[in-house]
């Protein structure tokens, strides 16, 4: 859960709604001036995003916009500013709500530092490392490592840090993943820990409630040596097949995470912008943007 400086409902709906679409190229600038905001006290305070409070998010920006051209008002019944952490790439920036700088490998993130392209007014930084062309080879066999060097580096210059260690990273089951330690390390050195649980949500898997299982293990294992940490899971328009299923993997682990990570890769498609924007009017009003927003001052 994210601590972020009071807002007004109205001034956070406006901001909303004249920020949805914004995510535009910026000047360079050198690593934040001031502190990132705080991460409220998860563990101790009475509000849960998803249950008694309103949902965390976290989405792509390119992603968003075209949710919000889709479906405007259900991407506001989801979402405000005071809830959203959303994700730019290279100069881009949006002010919808926190922006993220989105890295696939250390070794952009370390030239970005270097080089001093962040844009200015961003706090936060994602270590995405996945099976995949983006993450270089010698990363995805050192995941562990490369993570506490990310979260090093990221820390020094003052930035928050989301560890997203994709399960693709382990051959084999999700269990597999846990044996790596890959839960423990985002939880030592990250400041959230984004379990990408996706995969699962696929038809496959469905029967043996294959998501909430690999979630909350992987929570369990988290808060298992560091009980602060603050902890969102994936979900994908991609593998679910439908919004009644994107809601059913929500609702079975909204109690164990601290909000979710939306994916809506095939963006520029109406099918699965549909899908998401459908989820996004299903999310209980208990949940909603406006219902209050946890460990907001």
């Amino acid at each position: 859960m994210i601590r972020l400086p009071r807002t007004s409902a109205a001034a956070a709906a406006a901001a909303l709604a004249a920020a949805l679409t914004a995510c535009s190229g910026g000047a360079p600038s050198a690593p934040p001036a001031s502190p990132a905001p705080a991460l409220s006290p998860a563990p101790a305070s009475s509000c849960h995003p998803g249950t008694t409070g309103a949902e965390n998010w976290i989405i792509d920006g390119a992603e968003l916009s075209a949710a919000d051209a889709a479906g405007p008002s259900s991407v506001r019944h989801a979402f405000s500013p005071a809830n959203l952490l959303v994700l730019v790439h290279g100069a881009q920036t949006s002010s919808a709500g926190q922006e993220v700088a989105d890295f696939r490998s250390y070794s952009a993130f370390r030239t970005a530092i270097t080089q001093s392209t962040i844009p200015m007014g961003v706090h936060w930084v994602m270590y995405d490392n996945e099976k995949w062309s983006l993450t270089p080879p010698n990363e995805q066999a050192d995941p562990v490592h490369y993570e506490q060097l990310f979260a090093t580096l990221a820390h020094q210059k003052g930035y928050r840090v989301i560890l997203a260690p994709a399960q693709d990273l382990v051959a084999g089951s999700w269990q597999s993943y846990l044996s790596m330690g890959l839960a423990t390390a985002s939880a030592r050195y990250g400041d959230i820990y984004e379990i990408q649980a996706q995969r699962y949500e696929m038809s496959a898997y469905r029967p043996q409630h294959a998501y909430a299982s690999f979630v909350a293990a992987a929570a369990a294992q988290a808060r298992s040596v560091n009980p602060s940490i603050v902890i969102y899971s994936g979900l994908s328009s991609l593998r679910a097949s439908s919004a009644a299923q994107l809601l059913q993997d929500y609702m079975a682990t909204r109690n164990l995470v601290d909000g979710y990570w939306m994916n809506i890769p095939q963006y520029r498609q109406p099918g699965p912008v549909a899908l998401a924007v459908q989820f996004f009017r299903s999310i209980p009003a208990s949940a909603s943007a406006r219902a209050t927003a946890c460990g907001q001052t």
